[in-house]
């Protein structure tokens, strides 16, 4: 079966950069410290909905000891941790997640 990248629903189409966008939600960083680690919350629509996208949790020396999201982000909840090493846990909430990698999961 011979198939045309034109004719698939899911070929890609070009974009017209000059063309009116459509509104984007804005997006932005919030920063925290706990336990002596650096938390990293990317935030979207931060004036309305308030959704966490994804964190990061940085030590003192500005390693990376993990990061962490909401695995369901419509609901806020069945939370996931996932370190620097490549291990997966799941958490119970963002604060759990947070708790986890600035204290056990970050301890050198």
């Amino acid at each position: 079966m011979n198939h045309t990248p034109a004719r698939d629903s899911y070929a890609l189409r070009r974009v017209d950069p000059a063309a009116d966008p459509a509104p984007l939600p804005d997006i932005v960083t919030r920063r925290f410290t706990a336990h002596g680690c650096t938390v990293t919350a990317v935030m979207i629509d931060p004036a309305d909905a308030q959704q966490l996208l994804y964190g990061a949790v940085t030590r003192p020396d500005g390693r990376l000891v993990g990061t962490y999201y909401p695995a369901d982000r419509v609901c806020g909840d069945h939370w996931r941790v996932v370190t620097a090493d490549g291990a997966h846990y799941d958490a119970t909430s963002e604060h759990h997640a947070v708790e986890a990698l600035t204290t056990e999961l970050g301890a050198d």
